[in-house]
């Protein structure tokens, strides 16, 4: 099973970004949040082959929305074309990752892809002042999942792709400003980061 994944973060409200997005081709459209505007996650719902979680900065009327849409992740794990998909909401990250352990530590299900707003503590996490700021219960969660593939965004300045045991990270940084990340996921992962700003 092959699949082709656009990862996109931080929107910020910036619909001509996001515009832009929709007519890549792709079978799974990304997001981890930070829409900030509810006309944002409104166009992005109505994206083909859109699932998301929420980012801090969105509010409860996004949440809602995406919910309503059938399309939020936060907590919940999904199977799309074959591939098991677990996300972490910005909002509230730390009942979501609860809820996660638990459900995964009880029926011992694989997961392929984990996606979250907050980064995972020590990867692609560096702020402008070089403090690490990503959360520690994100790592402990990916070390215990171990998933292929692990998206995020919320550090703006540590866009990158790093493999670290048998999980590649990905922060594709903001998309506010024309950054996002294409990855093709079979046996091996295939993953860029590029800028939409330009086309």
């Amino acid at each position: 099973m092959k699949i082709k994944i656009i990862h996109i973060s931080d929107i910020h409200c910036n619909n001509e970004m996001l515009n832009k997005i929709k007519d890549l081709n792709y079978d799974i459209l990304i997001s981890s949040g930070d829409f900030e505007c509810l006309d944002s996650a409104e166009i992005f719902s109505n994206i083909k082959n859109a699932i998301a979680v929420t980012g801090n900065l969105d509010d409860v009327s996004i949440m809602k929305h995406l919910l309503k849409k059938g399309i939020l992740l936060d907590g919940k794990i999904k199977e799309i074309n074959g591939f098991r998909i677990a996300g972490i909401g910005g909002i509230d990250p730390r009942t979501n990752i609860t809820s996660l352990k638990n459900e995964f530590l009880k029926s011992n299900l694989k997961i392929d892809i984990l996606i979250s707003h907050n980064p995972p503590y020590g990867i692609l996490d560096k702020t402008f002042l070089k403090i690490r700021a990503g959360l520690r219960e994100l790592k402990e969660l990916s070390d215990i999942i171990k998933p292929k593939l692990y998206l995020f965004g919320h550090i703006h300045e540590s866009p990158g792709i790093e493999e670290l045991g048998k999980t590649i990270y990905i922060n594709p940084g903001p998309l506010d400003l024309g950054n996002y990340a294409e990855v093709t996921l079979n046996e091996n992962i295939i993953a860029k980061i590029k800028n939409i700003a330009s086309l």
